[in-house]
């Protein structure tokens, strides 16, 4: 998928075809790529979108000649996207008409090709009215004289996005050193108390909507005033400075100055951006006191691998996760426990743009920080970021030992990966849902199946038959393989964890559950070196069983230390959640999910009690790290 601003382009004649009626299949936030009906899905008066499709455009994809830039500086943060005046309705044949109330408005192209159109809405396009859910605003992209059909668009005031490195609208967002331009990543970080620059698009209107096609925007700042800010930055749950909000100085790209809050410390620290009701797509940045190398309390630390990235460019990092979900589902009078065990490792090499792209190596946000990302069809969200990296041979397979028994997970098809789901299933139920069998309900609850032709695999891995925690150490043993040797890796359950409670998940959970105020989450146990893990699943699954696979969801994932015995959710995290309540599906597609989550022991440094001693660092890789989550949960209505 293709951005705004990571865009190779390929410019040259346009080769007759028989002209076919293009078709539009998507249009979102150019920013955060969210699809509707999820928060920041709309498009605001005089913001970059991004139109998807086919036969919307040439074959060789294309910039109007007047962009004095159509491609983002991935190495850097000094080459932003500009567009000189006037600003192109029309590239290659290509155009774009959003109809609001009957008007049409053409919109300013900026990269065309057959499949993706990036474009700027012009201000001056009135915002849209709903009337029994449908929409009185349209889009129609015009190639080669034929003309799509309609497709529906809502245009608000303002919904702003923060534009990504990944580019897919989630993970490190581009978010620089407000003084130096510097793009901050686990190498270039900033500390509390400095200014940071967010950029994005969909603060608003031009503020010179009537010369916005012919000359570029002034940089009139909408929080001169302080208490009449109108733009509100959420920094790890707390609320930032801001000191500047409004144009770049470029058409559609707007920039956020902000300070950062005290306290606030980590490589994958969240942040979001709140425009009146409207929440943008989280990101993160790396935040370190010292303003070094970042590192995160739950056992990585970009340290351990610094110096050989500065040397090669490059870095062999190995991580496996062990990882059970248990949820309880009710649906149409029927109760079941479906369990899903899953391992996964990634073994590769990543190079310096790879480390600064993807969500790290725990594929979680920092401590005290909650992460929303969206997913479609199934959670958990992919993350894109591993897309540029390359996976390693280690072996045919890798072996789980543990307290219940071993079980082995082989390498992905087509791929020097590993995940798999060696154990789970449906370990109860009391009738059929719908005519459905319990094996097939078992397939849709969770990603991952269980295989029917060995129901040794479908016994729970990680949990005793009473559903607990399975304390001891679970060990992870590979022969190697081309690229990589031997490996063995352990980490332990203590008692204390396995002992862990979500206390308060009755009250919590005993109706439908408000997303416009904060919620508090409680526990007792825990390991103390550990952290708690609290997921929230919500799908725009509306009827039926199983959901389309443009069928968009989120997923909220915050970690907290053991020690504090609760967590509260903000409402800006929750309010990102699409709201169930209306769902008639026959599996509810809202879920909670809390439980224990260890440190990341690590190959160069393990100081846990989870870490039963230092991991042998495998021949080939430069790091190795090893963690577990298991959280626990039920369906929820998200009100």
């Amino acid at each position: 998928m293709k951005t705004l601003f990571s865009i190779v382009l390929t410019l040259g004649l346009l080769v007759a075809s028989a002209a076919a009626q293009p078709a539009v299949t998507a249009v979102v936030n150019g920013a955060s790529f969210s699809f509707p009906p999820l928060q920041n899905s709309s498009i605001a008066q005089g913001s970059f979108f991004s139109i998807f499709g086919t036969g919307i455009g040439p074959a060789a994809s294309a910039c109007g000649t007047n962009l004095v830039n159509c491609i983002w500086d991935s190495a850097g943060a000094s080459a932003f996207p500009s567009s000189a005046n006037p600003l192109p309705t029309s590239i290659q044949g290509t155009s774009v008409s959003v109809t609001v109330g009957g008007t049409p408005f053409p919109a300013y192209l900026e990269y065309v090709s057959s499949s993706q159109i990036n474009a700027v809405l012009p201000s001056n396009t009135p915002t849209t009215t709903t009337t029994n859910g449908t929409s009185n605003g349209t889009l129609t992209v015009t190639f080669n004289g034929q003309t799509s059909a309609t497709f529906p668009v809502t245009v608000v005031a303002s919904s702003f996005g923060t534009f990504t490195w990944n580019e897919a609208g989630t993970g490190p967002g581009i978010i620089t050193n407000a003084v130096t331009y510097q793009r901050l990543t686990p190498f270039v970080t900033v500390a509390p108390g400095d200014y940071v620059t967010i950029w994005g698009t969909g603060l608003g209107a031009a503020p010179n909507a009537s010369t916005e096609a012919t000359a570029p925007p002034p940089q009139t700042n909408l929080c001169a005033a302080a208490a009449n800010c109108p733009v509100t930055v959420w920094v790890a749950g707390l609320k930032a400075t801001v000191t500047y909000a409004g144009r770049s100085g470029f058409t559609a790209e707007d920039q956020i100055d902000f300070i950062v809050p005290p306290g606030v410390q980590g490589c994958y620290v969240e942040v979001a951006v709140q425009t009146g009701q409207v929440i943008s797509n989280f990101t993160s940045m790396a935040v370190d006191a010292n303003r070094g190398i970042c590192s995160d309390v739950d056992g990585t630390n970009f340290n351990d691998i610094a110096s050989v990235v500065q040397s090669k460019g490059q870095v062999n990092v190995g991580d496996i996760t062990l990882y059970s979900d248990y949820l309880n589902v009710s649906a149409a009078g029927t109760t079941a426990q479906w369990d899903n065990d899953t391992v996964s490792g990634d073994i590769a090499t990543y190079t310096k743009a790879a480390l600064q792209n993807f969500q790290g190596f725990t594929r979680s946000p920092s401590v005290n920080n909650c992460a929303v990302n969206p997913f479609l069809q199934y959670p958990p969200p992919t993350d894109p970021g591993l897309a540029s990296v390359t996976f390693l041979d280690a072996g045919p397979s890798l072996k789980i030992q543990g307290p219940n028994g071993s079980q082995t997970v082989a390498q992905n098809s087509g791929s020097f990966s590993y995940g798999a789901q060696p154990a789970g299933n449906l370990t109860s139920t009391t009738g059929l849902v719908g005519g459905v069998t319990v094996g097939e309900l078992a397939d849709l609850l969770l990603t991952g199946t269980c295989p029917s032709t060995a129901t040794d695999n479908c016994l729970p891995y990680f949990l005793t038959p009473t559903s607990a925690i399975s304390q001891g150490q679970y060990t992870v043993t590979g022969s190697g393989g081309a690229s990589v040797g031997a490996l063995t890796a352990a980490v332990t359950v203590t008692p204390a964890a396995a002992a862990f409670q979500w206390t308060n998940q009755k009250t919590v959970t005993a109706a439908a559950i408000p997303r416009d105020q904060s919620l508090t989450i409680t526990w007792s146990g825990g390991d103390p070196n550990g952290y708690v893990d609290i997921t929230a699943i919500s799908s725009t699954l509306a009827t039926g069983l199983e959901p389309a696979a443009n069928t968009p969801g989120v997923m909220v994932q915050c970690i907290a230390p053991v020690s504090t015995g609760s967590f509260e959710i903000p409402a800006y995290v929750l309010e990102s959640l699409p709201s169930t309540a209306g769902s008639t599906a026959v599996v509810p597609p809202g879920e909670l999910l809390v439980g224990p989550a260890g440190v990341a022991c690590s190959s160069n440094s393990a100081t846990s009690t989870t870490c039963p001693a230092d991991l042998t660092l495998p021949s080939g890789l430069d790091a190795f790290y090893i963690f577990y989550r298991f959280i626990l949960g039920q369906n929820v209505i998200w009100q």
